[in-house]
């Protein structure tokens, strides 16, 4: 065989590795993509735990949940507090199944909204009961396992998104 020709089968040998190679870099970006659209569900389940607290309010005399129980299950989507019906659990995106919130530790909102994002497991909701019901703190985990950043996080390099009743707006009506 000539030199040619041996270079040209090296060549020829090679694409597979190389496409191959390349290919999983390309799906390494479209994962990363990925899993910045699961952080953008998260947020959506952070609304969903706030449309729950604040329809729950509105039938105990504006005071929020102190706890995560049937109670305040009533008021997820497909739940009927007066039948005494649990609604359905948001589901977490980055495990695929259905989660409650769990009980946070949160007891300063404006402290909470100027730190910098603590770990928080993906796509967990965490709901924090302030002054003994008077207000709330909802967080979420992205999908770098920290609370989600706040919208101007960039500009400040420091906050944490976190919802409550000063932020709050009603869902637009069908």
């Amino acid at each position: 065989m000539s030199g040619k020709t041996d270079g040209a089968l090296l060549i020829m040998a090679l694409i597979p590795f190389v496409c191959g190679a390349s290919g999983c870099s390309q799906a390494n970006i479209a994962n990363s993509y990925n899993e910045k659209a699961k952080t953008i569900v998260v947020r959506a389940n952070m609304k969903a735990v706030q449309n729950a607290a604040e329809k729950y309010s509105k039938d105990h005399i504006y005071l929020y949940p102190t706890k995560i129980d049937d109670e305040f299950k009533y008021y997820f989507s497909g739940g009927d507090p007066t039948a005494k019906k649990v609604g359905q659990a948001p589901t977490n995106p980055f495990t695929g199944t259905a989660e409650w919130p769990v009980l946070g530790n949160v007891s300063d909102l404006s402290v909470s909204r100027s730190a910098a994002p603590e770990a928080l497991a993906a796509g967990t909701i965490e709901y924090s009961p302030l002054n003994n019901g008077k207000s709330y703190a909802i967080r979420g985990g992205g999908e770098d396992g920290k609370a989600i950043a706040s919208d101007n996080a960039a500009a400040a390099g420091t906050g944490t998104m976190v919802l409550s009743r000063d932020n709050y707006e009603k869902p637009a009506s069908p």
